[in-house]
């Protein structure tokens, strides 16, 4: 009878953990949830008129004031629509999450209408500060990312008001490293929006970042290599969105297209490497505070369905929740009013660099980019899957050796 009575309850904890595993949310539930809980303090503010009144403008642990947080607000606006602009591409529909992409595609066309009205209290005076062109930039492959629910939602006059801001930086020098990209950005944005570009700022950055190419995938930023995360944040993915708008126009930059392609695959593949078993990375370089930012490259292989073929959806998946789970969930990420905080587990000002404030920090949007593929797409249904560290770690054999790209 005890045996019985042990079996008995053995089967009743089985049968309740099926049920509160079928209770737990799906990745892709948890991933917009974590998307919407960053983006909407800064989409629903600058959609209000509050964003310079409510954002903190938190600095590191050493920094000094900066003569540019007057206007540093508008530093989230851009990145934080790069990140979640896939999501909203999918548009409305009859779902719950239908129905919450309509409330912030509104939203969002409204917070960029207010961007850029001369009378609204968050105005982004385009002289004020470089980093409109760096804002500019970030808000353009936004709008490359989602050209019907954004760009093509806006009302005319928003249109109009943005071309003008953009063709203002032209003014504004940049520097010999990826802000390059920016430039070359800007113009492919009035390019592909109806205005003219000037090309030779685009023909600079390619040529510039084709002999800044050191090998296996990486790009000096400049001449010189840095082991940072800005071949994520931006070399790759702004790199590959101007070669493809430039080879509409001028096909002889084909070869160098399909090269960045390989090199962009093979990025993402040392990127699923770096994801430890329990979902760090390495701490290293630069801007380390813009979170999983640093995995933009990753996270847009697995939405453009270019992963390549040593990592399977459900491994890569399964890798980024991971990361998001140790990062977003862990205590002190958010402060009181839910805008993100310096640090990467938590609060740690001391990481922070001297040029960075909160806005800064809303690049972390961009690991969410998957989320622009339906809940029905493989990348969502294929079974989770353990990434290679955790393979590796765990004593599997069915790990495949990795090899250095020779292009």
């Amino acid at each position: 009878m005890k045996t019985f009575s042990i079996l008995i309850s053995l089967a009743l904890l089985a049968s309740t953990s099926c049920i509160e595993k079928k209770n737990e949310p799906s990745d892709r539930s948890y991933w917009v949830e974590k998307l919407v809980q960053m983006a909407d303090p800064v989409i629903r503010n600058l959609s209000e008129n509050t964003l310079r009144k409510n954002i903190p403008i938190e600095r590191s642990a050493t920094a000094t004031a900066s003569s540019r947080e007057f206007i540093t607000h508008m530093e989230s606006v851009g990145r934080t629509f790069a990140g979640i602009a896939p999501w909203l591409e999918l548009g409305p529909d009859n779902t719950e999450e239908g129905q919450l992409r309509a409330k912030y595609i509104k939203m969002s066309c409204k917070a960029i209408a207010n961007s850029v009205d001369p009378i609204s209290p968050d105005y982004f005076n385009s002289t004020a500060t470089r980093q409109i062109l760096v804002n500019s930039a970030f808000l353009i492959q936004g709008l490359f990312r989602a050209p019907t629910q954004l760009w093509g939602k806006l009302d005319a006059v928003t249109q109009q008001r943005l071309l003008d801001q953009w063709r203002s930086t032209r003014d504004m020098v940049p520097g010999n490293n990826n802000w390059l990209l920016f430039s070359a950005m800007v113009e492919c944005g009035l390019k592909e929006f109806g205005e003219e570009w000037n090309f030779s700022v685009v023909e600079r950055a390619l040529k510039s970042h084709k002999e800044w190419y050191k090998g296996d995938g990486l790009y000096g930023d400049g001449e010189v290599y840095h082991s940072d995360y800005y071949n994520s944040y931006v070399i790759h993915p702004m790199l590959k969105q101007v070669l493809e708008v430039t080879i509409k126009y001028y096909p002889e930059y084909e070869q160098f297209y399909q090269d960045e392609l390989i090199r962009f695959t093979r990025y993402a593949e040392t990127q699923e490497r770096m994801i430890a078993p329990d979902g760090t990375y390495p701490v290293i370089g630069r801007s380390i505070t813009y979170r999983l930012g640093a995995f933009q490259v990753l996270a847009q292989a697995a939405q453009e369905k270019i992963l390549p073929e040593t990592i399977s959806e459900g491994q890569a998946r399964t890798a980024m929740t991971a990361m998001i789970k140790r990062q977003l969930d862990f205590p002190g990420t958010y402060d009181k009013d839910g805008w993100l905080t310096i640090g990467i587990c938590g609060e740690q000002k001391e990481l922070g660099d001297s040029y960075l404030s909160t806005p800064c920090l809303y690049l972390s949007s961009l690991i969410f980019l998957p989320l622009g593929l339906p809940a029905d797409d493989s990348f969502w249904t294929t079974p989770p899957e353990d990434w290679t560290s955790k393979k590796v770690w765990s004593g599997r054999t069915n790990v495949k050796l990795d090899k250095a790209l020779r292009n």
